[in-house]
């Protein structure tokens, strides 16, 4: 556990390591509480990235669900249509 100091402006700093593994910003904004004499710092969501590469529109954000499984119901629904589109050619 590491122990943080209160400098003259009651600012903290949260350990480079941590802000690494949390995915911390300096845009990243913070919910504070105090639950049981302690003190609950909570990052809030950031928004997404959106910009253009190319003509393609690209979204940059957390993944809603298990990107996995989402990718291989994909696939099966796409082995399933070009299964039944060779069964039955036009």
């Amino acid at each position: 556990m590491d122990v943080l100091t209160l400098d003259q402006f009651g600012r903290l700093l949260i350990p480079q390591e941590i802000r690494q593994q949390l995915g911390l910003t300096i845009a990243t904004q913070f919910t504070l509480a105090v639950q049981d004499g302690k003190l609950i710092l909570e990052p809030l969501p950031q928004e997404s990235k959106v910009y253009y590469s190319g003509t393609a529109l690209v979204v940059e954000s957390e993944p809603i669900g298990n990107l996995e499984t989402a990718l291989e119901d994909l696939r099966e629904e796409r082995i399933r249509e070009f299964i039944t589109s060779s069964e039955n050619p036009v």
